[in-house]
């Protein structure tokens, strides 16, 4: 009997290795070029998430920068309280009153002698202007919101805020009867 050639089985150890190594080599080959692809894809979708980024940012930026601050009424001098009642009277007539008659008919003519109105028609101002100053960003569900929520709550509260009507301000009569208080002394 003769005993196998070592060579000859090594030879066919090498040819079968040669064998798995042409097809992990492919192998690697295919998986490199589909890496490749996906690296390519992946840095298209890098690049376009970074442009929408940059588009909301843009938005944000420019939606924050117009946000109005809230009307705030403490501490003014008789002047600045003027200037803002003013401002807050105009946009009454010029936009509460032509937009809404039938919601402000029941506001009575003395509603700026009320504090408590005269803060919620100025917030009720800000946000309008928020929602409507810029023709290039209305947003629809900030207007909605507007009539869903603002409108009819400030609405609601300055029904019991000025309970004033024809006969007059209730709250100049108040003043009227009380008497008056004792001068301060410092």
């Amino acid at each position: 009997m003769t005993e196998p050639d070592p060579v000859a089985e090594l030879a066919a150890q090498v040819a079968e290795l040669r064998g798995q190594l042409a097809r992990y080599t492919g192998e690697t080959g295919r998986l490199r070029a589909r890496l490749d692809e996906g690296s390519s894809q992946e840095a298209l979708i890098r690049l376009e998430l970074k442009k929408l980024g940059e588009k909301l940012d843009e938005a944000n930026g420019r939606r924050q920068g117009a946000d109005p601050a809230a009307p705030y009424w403490l501490g003014l001098s008789r002047e600045e309280h003027a200037a803002r009642l003013a401002e807050v009277r105009a946009w009454v007539e010029r936009v509460a009153c032509v937009q809404w008659p039938g919601y402000l008919s029941r506001l009575a003519p003395c509603w700026a002698n009320h504090p408590e109105a005269v803060w919620e028609l100025a917030n009720l101002m800000t946000e309008w202007t928020r929602v409507y100053a810029d023709p290039d960003s209305r947003p629809l569900q900030d207007a909605l919101w507007f009539f869903e929520r603002w409108l009819p709550g400030v609405l609601s509260r300055l029904a019991h805020a000025v309970p004033c009507d024809v006969i007059g301000c209730q709250l100049a009569a108040r003043q009227r009867q009380r008497p008056p208080l004792p001068p301060r002394y410092t």
